[in-house]
């Protein structure tokens, strides 16, 4: 985990200096720039495609996880974005007392508003979404552990094999986010994300530890956090 939040904040500094440098040349070339020869700048609307990179790099690191994320936004308007992400996720928790394998995929989708004013001729975006989630899952119970204070026989791990199906789950998130322009038609962002849970359907005589596309279920909260690293690529239709 410290590892991945290190790996969070380094990729966060490289995305706001790029971010940084990409003002700074608007700057410069608006200032270089005849006021006289200006034009307005093009506003590309497109298909913009791309893979959260942050799941392939966890998925390296944390031998718990496995997972992939695609994500895709459509202009709409001048500040309007409509946007989805899908993804497959397989998590086995690491708990001293309990082996347990979550695997399933899900859906989000929703919007975002773009609150940035670009500078001449730059199409980057600081944003604020909102996402409706759904994520429909399986849960394998392996083992279990019950803890004891008798010196005697010591604790009891049980092993049982046990597999849930047909689980699902919905919520709702709020997402927040900076998408740079690199290159022409390439992008690097960074999100947070705020989630709640709506509805989920758990095991009977069991709970729920982790719901693809949400994270981890923290005991007696419905609240959940994430974030993600994206690189994408904007298939331009028309532009304005």
């Amino acid at each position: 985990m410290i590892k991945l939040k290190h790996i969070f904040l380094f990729f966060t500094s490289i995305i706001l200096t790029v971010f940084t440098s990409s003002l700074r040349a608007q700057k410069t070339s608006i200032e270089n720039t005849a006021s006289d020869s200006i034009t307005a700048p093009t506003d590309y609307y497109g298909l913009r495609l791309g893979v959260d990179v942050s799941k392939p790099i966890r998925s390296f690191l944390d031998d718990n996880y496995k997972g992939l994320e695609l994500v895709a936004d459509f202009r709409l308007k001048k500040n309007y974005y409509v946007a989805a992400e899908i993804g497959n996720e397989t998590w086995n928790s690491d708990l001293p007392n309990l082996e347990n394998t979550t695997s399933g995929s899900y859906i989000k989708a929703g919007f975002n508003y773009n609150t940035y004013e670009n500078w001449f001729g730059m199409n980057n975006l600081i944003y604020a979404g909102v996402r409706a989630g759904f994520s429909s899952f399986s849960q394998e119970l392996e083992s279990y552990t019950i803890y004891t204070t008798n010196p005697v026989f010591g604790d009891d791990t049980r092993s049982v094999s046990q597999e849930f199906k047909g689980l699902n789950a919905t919520w709702l998130e709020l997402k927040i986010g900076l998408e740079v322009e690199l290159f022409s038609n390439i992008y690097l962002g960074v999100n947070a994300q705020l989630k709640r849970t709506i509805t989920t359907t758990d095991p009977d005589g069991y709970s729920n530890l982790y719901i693809p596309g949400f994270g981890e279920l923290t005991e007696g909260t419905p609240i959940g956090v994430g974030y993600g690293y994206t690189l994408s690529y904007l298939i331009p239709i028309f532009k304005k």
